[in-house]
């Protein structure tokens, strides 16, 4: 079996009356399975084999995959919100929907995920991949910007121009400590407004060091990036802009398209397994 066609085995199981599913994989593996059991009330159980094991990480498992397992035998099904975004695959013309549980975003780090899906560094890397990769794309490669149009928690619409634009749905990835909720009714959206490379670099830097604004309290001129909390984002082309920029876009580590983006939080729900705190 492949990670791509989890989706489907996993529909395969809820057809066949089975009310849990464990994954055991990695983030990619997982997102693959929430298009299958989405809304369908099952529980879902994961075990951390991937390289970023981000979900693993807010659910506050060990990486050691036996350890994991031991740990939600007896675990408590805890019923999250997932997030939804709309792409255009490359190539078709027509949008795509998608759920989501950890992010999704356009501009430079779907990039650095379009480069770690094509090559062997993130088997052979783990997760310094990644970081390897950023500084070459942070060095080499053009900022595309485009335009964000956010619709914030309180129901008020701003449009910018962004840099970077990135919807997180759980408290941390990785170093970063973005502080999305699984249980919330929004999302915590980081986004970098236009600026050039120096400014750009900084941004990522005060984000991974987690030196950033409350939400809605970034101006600009001081530092970024700047965190909103959003019903819905939507991520576009320029007006104008010259030549066809590429504007990648990913879901959960999984680039899915480009150009164009939209993001919301989903009706649907789903059932994760939390391990149980000790009394």
């Amino acid at each position: 079996f492949s990670a791509t066609s989890a989706g489907a085995q996993a529909a395969e199981a809820v057809e066949a009356g089975f009310d849990r599913v464990w994954v055991c994989g990695g983030d990619g593996t997982v997102f693959q399975v929430l298009q299958g059991i989405a809304g369908k009330g099952e529980t879902l159980g994961v075990v951390p084999l991937g390289t970023g094991n981000v979900i693993a990480q807010n659910l506050g498992l060990p990486r050691n995959p036996l350890q994991a397992a031991e740990m939600l035998v007896d675990g408590e099904p805890r019923e999250v919100r997932l997030g939804q975004l709309k792409v255009t695959p490359v190539g078709r013309q027509q949008l795509k929907s998608w759920y989501f549980m950890i992010a999704a975003g356009m501009g430079l780090h779907a990039a650095l995920m379009n480069l770690s899906q094509m090559g062997n560094g993130k088997r052979i890397g783990g997760r310094s991949a990644y970081f390897a990769g950023g500084a070459r794309l942070l060095l080499k490669e053009p900022i595309e910007e485009f335009e964000l149009e956010m619709t914030r928690a309180s129901g008020e619409t701003v449009t910018v121009e962004a840099a970077e634009a990135i919807a997180v749905h759980l408290p941390a990835i990785n170093l970063w400590r973005a502080g999305g909720d699984w249980f919330g009714e929004s999302l915590r959206m980081a986004w970098i407004p236009r600026c050039g490379r120096l400014d750009f670099f900084r941004s990522i830097l005060a984000a991974l060091t987690n030196r950033v604004p409350e939400p809605g309290q970034g101006r600009p001129g001081q530092m970024r990036p700047y965190y909103e909390d959003i019903a819905k984002m939507i991520c576009r082309p320029l007006e104008g802009g010259k030549g066809k920029p590429r504007l990648l876009v990913e879901g959960d580590g999984e680039v899915l398209g480009r150009q164009h983006l939209e993001v919301t939080v989903a009706r649907e729900r789903i059932s994760v397994l939390f391990p149980r705190k000790e009394a």
